[in-house]
C-alpha cells in the first residue's frame, strides 16, 4: 500500500519542477493579472469536484479562518505575480532550484524569528549552507539591479519570502479546515483580487484565441501540478507521515532542472548545480532529528 503513495508522491514532486518550464512558456503571452486570473479561476473550478467527491467540508467554522483565508489568498496573489514576473525574464531552471531550495529554509528562518525558538548546532550549520547555497544560485559575483532585474532573480527571491509567509499561513489553518477547503478559498480570493485589475484589459477574452497550447499549459499549471501535485502531497503526507513526504521535495529542484534543459534548451549552470546541492544540503540538516546517544552500559 505505500508503494503506491511513495510513486504519487514522487509523481507529484515531478509535476511542481515541469510547471516551471511549462510556466515560462506562457509568461510572456499575455499581461501577468490576466493570466494568474485564469490560472486562479480554473483551479479554483477544479477543486470543486475534489472537495465533493472527498467529502471535504465547504463551510468555514471561525471568524479567523475567514481572515486567514483572505490573507492566503492576497499571499499567493503577490507569489504568482512574481512566479510570472520571473519567468517572463529569467531561467526556470535555476528559477526553479533557487524558490523550491529556498522556500523551507527562509520558512524555518522567519520561524525561528517570530517564535523565538531554540535552534541546534545541525540547524545553524544548516542555515549557513543555505545561505551560502543560494549566494551560488544567484552567482552573487555577478550581482547588480540590472543583472537582478533581467535574471528574475529579483522576483524568484521575493517568491521565496513570499511562500514561506504563506507556509506559516496555511499551517495556522491546519487544525480548523482541510487544506483542500483552504487552496478553494485562496483561489476564490486570489480569482477576484485579479479580476479587479484585469476586467477591463484588452487582452482580457483574448485568451480564448490563444490555441491549444496556452490552454494546455493553463490546465497543467491548474489540474496537474495545482490540484493534482498539491493533493497528492498532502494526502500522501497524512498516510506516511510529514517527515517522509517532505524528503521527497528534493525531487522538485531536480525535476524543475531537467525538465527545463528538455523542454526549452536551457544551458546547464554549474554554479546553480552547486548552489542547489548546498541548499538541499541545509534543508537535511535543518529538518533531520539529531540521533541521541545510547547512554554506555
Amino acid at each position: 500500500m505505500n508503494l503506491k503513495f511513495l510513486l504519487l508522491l514522487v509523481l507529484a514532486m515531478v509535476s511542481w519542477g515541469i510547471s516551471w518550464p511549462i510556466g515560462k512558456m506562457i509568461a510572456g503571452t499575455v499581461p501577468i493579472s490576466v493570466l494568474v486570473f485564469w490560472r486562479f479561476l480554473a483551479t479554483f473550478l477544479s477543486v470543486i469536484p475534489l472537495l465533493i467527491v472527498m467529502r471535504i467540508p465547504f463551510l468555514l467554522k471561525t471568524g479567523k479562518d475567514y481572515w486567514n483565508v483572505l490573507v492566503g489568498g492576497i499571499i499567493y496573489t503577490f507569489y504568482n505575480q512574481f512566479f510570472f514576473m520571473g519567468l517572463k525574464n529569467g531561467l526556470p531552471g535555476a528559477g526553479g532550484v533557487l524558490v523550491t531550495t529556498l522556500n523551507p529554509i527562509v520558512t524555518f528562518f522567519i520561524v525561528v524569528l517570530v517564535q523565538k525558538k531554540r535552534i541546534s548546532k545541525r540547524q545553524v550549520i544548516g542555515l549557513f549552507f543555505g545561505f551560502i547555497g543560494g549566494l551560488v544560485i544567484l552567482q552573487v559575483w555577478k550581482i547588480s539591479v540590472d543583472y537582478l532585474l533581467l535574471s528574475g532573480n529579483l522576483f524568484f527571491l521575493l517568491c521565496s519570502f513570499v511562500w514561506a509567509i504563506l507556509s506559516l499561513n496555511s499551517q495556522s489553518t491546519g487544525k480548523s479546515m482541510s487544506p483542500v477547503t483552504y487552496s478553494f478559498y485562496v483561489y476564490a480570493v486570489g480569482s477576484v483580487i485579479e479580476l479587479l485589475f484585469c476586467f477591463n484589459d484588452p487582452s482580457f477574452w483574448k485568451v480564448w484565441d490563444m490555441g491549444f497550447s496556452f490552454w494546455a499549459s493553463i490546465f497543467y499549471l491548474t489540474v496537474i501540478s495545482t490540484t493534482f501535485g498539491t493533493t497528492v502531497y498532502f494526502y500522501a503526507a497524512t498516510r506516511l507521515g510529514s517527515e517522509i513526504a517532505s524528503s521527497f521535495i528534493f525531487i522538485v529542484p531536480l525535476s524543475a532542472y531537467l525538465s527545463s534543459f528538455l523542454i526549452l534548451n536551457e544551458v546547464i549552470q554549474i554554479p546553480v548545480i552547486i548552489g542547489g546541492a548546498l541548499a538541499i544540503l541545509a534543508v537535511y540538516l535543518i529538518n533531520s532529528k539529531q540521533k541521541r546517544k545510547e547512554p554506555n552500559l
